[in-house]
């Protein structure tokens, strides 16, 4: 069901929060956004000291990560947060680059014949 909220804009009310469904088409593309609360984050963003032991990382490791565009940091005020929708994606590009590349890719590697 929708309803006007503004004019000219539209709201989804069939989705559990209220917030406006991005996805019609009921396939999941990689552009969906990964829900954090699959992987136990109940807040919507966390500051430095929870992120680092919510991903078991040192604070190093941390800002590399930063510094090489692999995880986002909002500033408020002072306070650096980290968005749960951001961890949550991290956490699946590192699952995805841990796997081995025949999963990946979804083929059988020839175990008679191994890559050089």
């Amino acid at each position: 069901m929708l309803a006007m909220a503004h004019p000219g804009k539209q709201r989804d009310h069939g989705s559990a929060n209220g917030a406006a469904s991005g996805n019609h088409s009921g396939k999941n593309t990689s552009a969906d956004p990964i829900d954090p609360r699959g992987f136990g984050f109940t807040k919507a963003a966390y500051p430095v000291g929870e992120t680092l032991e919510l991903l078991s990382i040192g604070r190093t490791s941390l800002y590399a990560a930063v510094k090489r565009g692999d995880l986002k940091r909002v500033k408020f005020g002072t306070k650096t947060l980290f968005y749960a929708a951001d961890l949550a994606a991290f956490l699946v590009r590192l699952r995805r680059l841990s796997e081995p590349d025949a999963l990946r890719i979804g083929r059988m590697v020839d175990e008679s014949n191994p890559p050089l």
